[in-house]
């Protein structure tokens, strides 16, 4: 649902493109035990999960709520773009 609704929305694609993110896709299909690892690490027991990082790697990971909107998206990406200057 947050692919078809975020990741299609022309404000969420311009924003991320003018901050030069890179948009990640896990796909646990084979129970990797590192995957495993960062689902509990975030309190989440499967996929997706969509997190924020920002340049910073001392700044918090933002992590979202399951379901989430653009407007959700922008905010993150506005925090972490704060967060990592």
């Amino acid at each position: 649902m947050n692919e078809s609704r975020v990741f299609s929305n022309q404000k969420v694609l311009d924003r991320l493109e003018e901050l030069d993110v890179l948009l990640i896709k896990a796909d646990n299909t084979d129970k990797l035990q590192s995957i495993n690892d960062d689902l509990k690490r975030y309190g989440r027991a499967n996929l997706p999960v969509n997190l924020v990082v920002p340049a910073d790697p001392d700044a918090p990971i933002i992590v979202m709520p399951e379901v989430f909107g653009p407007d959700d998206a922008l905010q993150a990406l506005k925090e972490a773009e704060a967060l990592g200057k």
